[in-house]
């Protein structure tokens, strides 16, 4: 009976491990999106390069109807921050969904500025040491 009592409290324990995990995840995506977001928007270049997977790729789909699809490595983007070519603008920040599967996240968020809008799918990995790192981001921009 002992036995029982303790499987059934060591599998409770377990869940519940499992849930605090998955909303400290959740929190730590949220705060990495959100400073993905502050950082554009303040044409902080260091800032991204901290939350920016060393393979990071932009991907803008026909811009404004152009029929071009445009991709940007991390490199071109921190460039074009520190430019000041892109960013600038002080956007609000909504997140519409967020999916996690071990590993690997997906958000689908609204930054939403003066401006411009952005409804954007981010792909996150988490590091080998606990970090999400933003490695992919797929806008749709549209004027305000």
């Amino acid at each position: 009976m002992k036995l029982r009592t303790m499987i059934v409290i060591a599998s409770m324990l377990a869940c519940f491990a499992g849930t605090a995990q998955d909303q400290l995840d959740l929190a730590n995506i949220e705060t990495v999106v959100q400073n993905f977001a502050r950082f554009g928007d303040q044409q902080n270049a260091d800032g991204l390069d901290g939350i920016l997977h060393p393979e990071y790729r932009a991907v803008v789909n026909r811009l404004f109807g152009s029929p071009e699809a445009s991709l940007m490595n991390k490199a071109t983007y921190l460039q074009l921050v520190r430019d000041k070519k892109i960013g600038g603008d002080e956007r609000q920040v909504f997140l519409l969904s967020v999916d996690v599967v071990n590993n690997n996240a997906s958000v689908k968020a609204i930054f939403e500025g003066k401006q411009l809008r952005f409804t954007t799918f981010i792909s996150l990995i988490k590091s080998e040491e606990g970090k999400w790192l933003v490695v992919g981001d797929m806008p749709d921009i549209e004027e305000v």
